[in-house]
């Protein structure tokens, strides 16, 4: 299979390479593929936590501003 990436991520994985962490550009991309599919799986559970309360009338108080700020920063924690 053959990848085109945009000039920033190609230099991204180069830059991971040349510094040490990675033994390979296809390193990098396993990792970050592995790191996709844990964020899928993280977001599917996360869906289905909010289906469950939603079913059992569980619901925040918090407004939608709040739940905004809430998840910038799990976000930006993640980083």
């Amino acid at each position: 299979m053959q990848v085109s990436l945009p000039p920033e991520l190609e230099e991204l994985i180069k830059a991971n390479v040349a510094s040490g962490v990675y033994a390979s550009e296809e390193d990098v991309i396993h990792t970050a593929l592995h790191l996709l599919l844990d964020y899928n799986a993280y977001l599917r559970e996360e869906i289905n936590r909010g289906i469950e309360q939603a079913d059992q009338k569980v619901f925040s108080s918090m407004s939608i501003e709040d739940l905004k700020a809430e998840g910038r920063c799990s976000l930006a924690s993640r980083k």
